[in-house]
């Protein structure tokens, strides 16, 4: 993906929910997926919530470092196989 495009990187398929407006939200205060979720309605589609696989891993690495990665990875734990 081109670097410039980054921020419209659609995250929550269901609702088209861009990558920047959730780390908005995240940057403006959403310490949570719940209020992640009321924030941006990211995570709340009819699919049940399959984006909140990257949802978490963006928020967790804003807790730690203030930051957000340059390439979302899933988080698959506890994943059905």
């Amino acid at each position: 993906m081109n670097p410039k495009h980054k921020g419209r990187e659609i995250i929550c398929l269901c609702n088209n929910v861009p990558r920047d407006v959730i780390e908005e939200a995240i940057r403006n205060g959403c310490d949570t997926l719940n209020k992640i979720f009321d924030a941006t309605t990211a995570g709340v589609g009819p699919c049940g919530g399959s984006c909140r696989r990257k949802l978490q891993p963006m928020l967790d690495s804003f807790q730690q470092t203030g930051t957000f990665p340059e390439v979302i990875k899933k988080d698959n734990r506890g994943k059905r196989r």
